[in-house]
């Protein structure tokens, strides 16, 4: 099932299959290692504050925005 980030739950893995967003925005985030593929981990999933995400040991603070425009893949 593709969710957007800002759809996951604390708690729950998935790996990214898309980013739907502008050129700066999609630079941006596979800078910090965030590109279709990648397996994350949902930490702090917002409600209030950022949406924190794990990549292996790195830990990521996305806004609400830029976390809409990630969209996941749910793994169970």
């Amino acid at each position: 099932m593709y969710v957007r980030l800002t759809q996951m739950r604390e708690g729950e893995k998935g790996i990214v299959v898309d980013i739907q967003g502008g050129h700066r925005a999609r630079q941006r985030l596979l800078g910090m290692g965030i590109a279709p593929g990648t397996k994350i981990f949902v930490v702090k999933s917002g409600n209030p504050g950022p949406y924190i995400i794990a990549i292996g040991n790195t830990r990521i603070a996305l806004g609400k925005g830029v976390a809409e425009k990630i969209i996941v893949r749910r793994e169970l």
